[in-house]
């Protein structure tokens, strides 16, 4: 079969906008006459790298950390793929990676039905499953003033029926009551709470601490969808909003689905959704009769060597900063703390209408 334009896979399929991608394209004649007689003559491809800020059938647009847009014709492209979000310090990945690229990052770990964007605010909805698909994710400064823009939120969210709610990331090191925008939105009337943890580490460091209890025989799945024996053990939280629960438990472009048995019974579950080089956990969850029993570390651990064996380095959770056994355990396997987040409540007026 030829190879051609016309008929070749287009390696720009999977590409998502949002993310940081590397594109290699062909350069065009004039590009290459340009290079005659410089280090670069003799080449006839080259790669950008940035974030994708638009695509369509026939075009990228890549932001590079520096520099202007650089628009692509996608019949010009050789190959491309997502990579993990560059390094905003030094260090190791999971520690490097800034907190707004993290934050976007796991955006795709939990996919709400619906998503817009406000510049540097990403506005989600899913129906009212879980605050993080139903809230205001603050990722920077508004272009407006920040009264208007709050207006605009209340209305986004009262359209849908759902309590205006803003996800607002805080600085390494910073609570509430140091971040100048929370200041601001709270003395409009705004109530902070649920402050969360956001918590990163090595898959290989988690993969060797994450052991299984030892004279225990226990049977662990890792299946691509929901299954019968996992589904088992979701909370009443998504049993309530069952098909709403099923679609963001499987929105992400790929994850993983985790089930531990013993003597055939579910006793742990997890989910991991990968992408970018990172896998997130989420719904890490063990049956209250067989809790404090290594259960936990042993589906973190094989959770941990899943995304190692699918090429994802780092990992990263959200726990509830008022959950110690939790943070205790996760600290145990080489979890830190990256940052933290807390959500803000519109004031009650605001909150739509009920019956």
């Amino acid at each position: 079969m030829s190879n051609s334009p016309g008929n070749r896979p287009d390696p720009t399929s999977a590409l998502r906008e949002g993310t940081r991608v590397m594109v290699r394209r062909r350069l065009s004649d004039a590009e290459r006459g340009s290079a005659a007689g410089t280090p670069g003559a003799g080449h006839t491809l080259t790669d950008v790298v940035g974030t994708l800020v638009r695509r369509d059938v026939s075009t990228l647009v890549v932001e590079p950390r520096r520099g202007p847009h650089v628009e692509i014709a996608v019949s010009d492209v050789v190959a491309a793929k997502e990579i993990p979000p560059s390094p905003g310090r030094r260090g190791r990945p999971h520690r490097a990676v800034t907190v707004s690229d993290l934050e976007e990052l796991m955006v795709d770990g939990w996919r709400p039905l619906e998503v817009e964007r406000r510049g540097r605010w990403l506005l989600r909805a899913g129906e009212g499953y879980t605050r993080r698909a139903n809230s205001c994710l603050v990722l920077g400064p508004t272009e407006r003033e920040t009264v208007t823009a709050l207006d605009d939120i209340i209305t986004w969210y009262r359209e849908r029926g759902l309590p205006p709610l803003l996800q607002v990331p805080l600085a390494p090191g910073f609570g509430p009551q140091d971040d100048d925008f929370v200041r601001e939105v709270t003395a409009l009337g705004w109530q902070v709470t649920s402050p969360t943890l956001v918590m990163t580490a090595a898959s290989a460091e988690v993969s060797d601490r994450g052991t299984e209890p030892s004279a225990r025989s226990l049977h662990v799945e890792v299946d691509a969808d929901i299954t019968h024996e996992w589904w088992q053990l979701a909370d009443e939280r998504a049993r309530s909003h069952d098909a709403v629960a099923r679609r963001i438990l499987t929105g992400s472009q790929n994850q993983a689905f985790v089930t531990v048995r013993e003597e055939g019974v579910t006793v742990a579950h997890g989910r991991m959704a990968l992408a970018q080089g990172w896998g997130g956990l989420f719904e890490v969850a063990v049956t209250p009769e067989r809790r404090r029993r290594g259960l936990a570390r042993a589906l973190v651990g094989r959770c941990a060597d899943e995304a190692a064996r699918r090429g994802a380095r780092s990992l990263y959770l959200q726990v509830g900063a008022e959950n110690t056994p939790a943070v205790a355990l996760y600290k145990s396997l080489g979890f830190t703390v990256h940052h933290t987040y807390v959500y803000l409540r519109a004031p009650e007026p605001a909150s739509p209408r009920t019956a």
